[in-house]
């Protein structure tokens, strides 16, 4: 059986908190935002506003919760490892994050974290992980926003879902600001507190330097950090909309969002870009030569983005236990998407810890040379992820890497035997 060990252990702050030298990170006043939304029976609900002009990218099924149950209405774990072929991978040790530590970075939290994911975890028939709670301040005390609160108790109960053997380790930023969340990516790099680090909020910008250094040091320590693409459909070059940052940071794994439906025994069935979904071009960067080589469409030669996605529209969204929020809600958005696909890379972590390796780090680049291939022409492509090749987020889908949905979405065993069994990815 796994367990919750809950420890509130503020990094910076009164009582003798053990203090973090930030610097110039306070003085950055960007607010960043959740990447969430709640699907609504006349459409999307969206949550309470962060503090500042950006928001969380979450979207719940209802404004009032719903009677949880397993149905078309909302997807579960057993939906979503079935359809994206997680059930082989979660019952073996050596491919289900088993080793690894998944950590969430989010601002506010959730203040009843611990008991949410038991009643998650209770309601899906899944064991509670090891979950341990950091708080990294920078002046002032914790913020308080249910849509913070809703997002957190998403981001770690999905991530949970699909890698049921990894720990958790949860940072809240004690504000939505550039200052505490990317303080709280130097403090687990540091620290090296796990090899995959999720972000499922963003605010509207370029990735800068701050965010480009840590990036540069993950990579280094084999570190892979994921982030949501957003909720407000296409950005960059060829839209009205700016990049989101820090999804269109070139060494960050940027998860756009699809609609996705599925078969009997919930099995596969198709999936189609999400309308709400973010993706585009990074003005702000050229197009690397491992997009160049493999020939995406890329007509504007810049840092094209993202590079996978998964489910994120709200009316094909998944079931979330959160106390703020009223208990279940079924919520949608790019944050349910960016938490599943590190659960994903923590399973695929662990089998490289068995085989002796390094961790993955910043695998984007190997995703399109030795994953997808020149034109899409690698048979890898095929077993290992779903081309999502219809709708729209403003960009269009189509066959091999869009702008919509990247290179698509995970078939997650095959996946993880290539990535774990590969020593150079």
């Amino acid at each position: 059986m796994g367990y919750i060990g809950l420890r509130l252990n503020p990094l910076r702050g009164s009582m003798g908190a053990r203090s973090i030298a930030v610097g110039s990170w306070a003085t950055v006043a960007m607010m960043l935002a959740p990447a969430l939304l709640l699907a609504g029976g006349l459409g999307y609900t969206s949550v309470s506003r962060a503090v500042g002009s950006d928001h969380p990218f979450v979207v719940p099924a209802a404004v009032h919760p719903r009677s949880f149950s397993c149905s078309s209405s909302g997807l579960c774990v057993g939906d979503v490892r079935t359809a994206y072929n997680f059930t082989s991978a979660v019952t073996n040790r050596q491919l289900n994050g088993t080793g690894e530590t998944i950590v969430i970075v989010d601002a506010c939290g959730d203040s009843k974290l611990a008991s949410d994911l038991t009643a998650f975890d209770k309601g899906m028939g899944i064991p509670d992980p090891k979950l341990t709670v950091l708080r990294y301040s920078t002046a002032g005390g914790l913020c308080s926003n249910s849509g913070w609160s809703l997002e957190t108790a998403l981001d770690v109960e999905w991530s949970h879902a699909v890698a049921p053997g990894a720990a958790i380790e949860m940072i809240e930023g004690n504000s939505p600001t550039n200052s505490a969340l990317y303080g709280a990516w130097g403090y687990a790099l540091s620290h090296h507190l796990g090899n995959q680090i999720s972000n499922s909020w963003g605010g509207t910008s370029s990735c800068g330097s701050k965010a480009t250094s840590l990036l540069n040091t993950a990579a280094t320590a084999h570190v892979t950090v994921l982030a949501s693409a957003g909720d407000s459909g296409a950005w960059g070059s060829g839209t009205f909309q700016g990049s989101q940052s820090p999804a269109d940071c070139l060494k960050i794994l940027t998860v756009g969002g699809t609609t996705l439906s599925l078969g009997s025994g919930s099995t596969y069935s198709s999936e189609s870009a999400w309308s709400g979904s973010g993706g585009g071009y990074a003005g702000s960067t050229s197009e690397p030569s491992y997009e160049s080589t493999v020939k995406i469409s890329d007509s504007y030669k810049e840092l094209a983005k993202p590079e996978v996605a998964a489910v994120a529209d709200p009316s094909t969204g998944v079931w979330v236990y959160d106390t703020a929020y009223g208990g279940w809600n079924v919520v949608g958005g790019t944050s349910v998407a960016c938490p599943i696909w590190a659960g994903l890379t923590a399973d695929v972590n662990s089998l490289r810890a068995a085989n002796g390796f390094a961790a993955a780090g910043s695998y984007g680049a190997y995703l399109f040379l030795h994953v997808y291939g020149i034109s899409g022409g690698s048979g890898n492509y095929s077993a290992e992820l779903h081309d999502v090749t219809s709708g729209s987020n403003g960009w269009s889908a189509g066959t091999g890497w869009d702008p919509a949905t990247g290179l698509g979405s995970m078939n997650a065993y095959p996946f993880i035997q290539q990535l774990g069994s590969d020593s150079s990815a």
